[in-house]
C-alpha cells in the first residue's frame, strides 16, 4: 500500500481554502477540543483519548456511530459500532504539515495495518489552503466509506472554522 505522502494511485486527495488564519486550522488539527468538534463524520461522536502532539506522540481516540444510519452501515460490514483507534504523529511541521499513521486493527477478519493522512497547509493572501491526503484501504467498501467520512469530516470542518473565525470576531 502506497503511504499518503507518496500521492499514488493509492491516494485519496481533498484539497479545502479557508478564510481564517493558521493558527485557527492547526489548533482544529491539533488540539482535543478542536478535533472534538469535527474530526468524526456525521452520525459519529469522536472523543480524543490521547494527545501528544510530538513525532512520536499519541493520538488514540474513539469513535462511536451514533445515527441511525451510520450504525446500520457499520452493521452491515459486520463492525461494531464503537471503534477505538490509536494513532502516532509521524511528522509535525508547526503551521505547515502533519503526517498521523493510524494502526487499523479494529476491522474483523482483517490483519492489523498502517493508515496514514498528511495533512500539508499552505497560507495564501490571508487564507489557509488545506491538503490532505489518505491512505486507501485495501478493501474498496471501506476505501468508499472512508471518502464518504473524509468529505462528511471537512464539511464539519469548514462549520468548525467558520465558528472559531465568527467567535474571534466578536467584540
Amino acid at each position: 500500500m502506497a503511504h499518503a505522502g507518496e500521492l499514488g494511485a493509492d491516494s485519496i486527495r481533498f484539497e479545502r481554502v479557508y478564510d481564517a488564519s493558521i493558527e485557527d486550522v492547526w489548533a482544529l488539527w491539533t488540539t482535543k477540543d478542536g478535533l472534538e468538534a469535527w474530526f468524526a463524520p456525521e452520525g459519529m461522536r469522536f472523543e480524543v483519548s490521547a494527545l501528544e502532539l510530538r513525532v512520536g506522540g499519541a493520538f488514540d481516540h474513539v469513535m462511536t456511530a451514533v445515527g441511525a444510519e451510520e450504525v446500520a452501515y457499520l452493521a452491515n460490514l459486520d463492525m461494531p459500532p464503537t471503534a477505538r483507534v490509536s494513532g502516532r504523529f509521524v511528522e509535525v511541521v508547526r503551521h505547515r504539515k502533519l503526517r498521523i499513521r493510524f494502526d487499523m486493527d479494529f476491522v474483523p477478519g482483517v490483519e492489523s495495518y498502517p493508515y496514514d493522512m498528511l495533512v500539508e497547509l499552505h497560507v495564501e493572501a490571508g487564507r489557509v489552503r488545506m491538503v490532505l491526503t489518505a491512505d486507501r484501504h485495501p478493501d474498496p467498501e471501506m476505501t468508499r466509506g472512508a471518502i464518504m467520512g473524509l468529505t462528511s469530516q471537512l464539511q464539519r470542518f469548514g462549520l468548525a472554522i467558520a465558528a472559531r473565525t465568527t467567535m474571534e470576531q466578536r467584540p
